[in-house]
């Protein structure tokens, strides 16, 4: 359902003249579909986490909000190609509205799940896997002694570095704008 109101804003965006478009939900909804809709540049904060966490460890923590997150988040982890052996995916057992309701017990259950979590694994790097999580970056750092990536702020400052370079999606092939069909109503 999320990826229809994306599709419209992304191509609302582009008419109204923004020079990109963050989209800023976890698990980047309909963005294959959005890079394909526009010529500005469409990131997804998803996405852009991973590329980030790529670039500065070999293996990374992303931590989620709930187990049903789980599946979702390694399915869309393997379609970017990213091998098993580099990343780990972790529940805090939070609902995003629990996270949102109670910010400061759900930084402490993501302080304790992600200090259990970087044992059990051997990830340098946490990747907070959740839009609600952004701001509680720099309080973790300080607790859990590693690098951590929120996801907001790393979708805004990739399309802000794209923005500057005047690049954006190809459209050769995968993000080739459609045909339009007519159809009625």
């Amino acid at each position: 359902m999320a990826s229809v109101q994306v599709h419209k804003r992304v191509v609302e965006a582009e008419k109204e003249g923004y020079d990109g478009v963050v989209i800023a939900c976890y698990g980047d909804p309909g963005i294959e579909a959005a890079k394909e809709l526009v010529k500005i540049p469409v990131v997804g904060i998803t996405e852009a986490s991973y590329a980030l966490a790529r670039i500065l460890s070999t293996k990374f923590l992303v931590v989620v909000s709930a187990e049903t997150a789980v599946p979702r988040q390694i399915r869309y982890i393997k379609t970017l190609g990213i091998p098993d052996y580099q990343y780990a995916v972790r529940p805090i057992g939070l609902t995003v509205l629990g996270v949102m309701a109670d910010r400061m017990s759900a930084k402490d259950m993501i302080a304790k799940n992600c200090e259990i979590a970087l044992k059990e694994t051997g990830a340098e790097l946490i990747v907070m896997g959740c839009s609600g999580f952004s701001g509680l970056r720099s309080d973790l750092e300080k607790t859990l002694q590693v690098p951590i990536i929120d996801p907001v702020v790393a979708g805004v400052h990739i399309c802000e570095a794209l923005i500057k370079m005047s690049l954006a999606q190809s459209k050769v092939s995968t993000y080739k704008t459609p045909p339009e069909f007519p159809y009625k109503e």
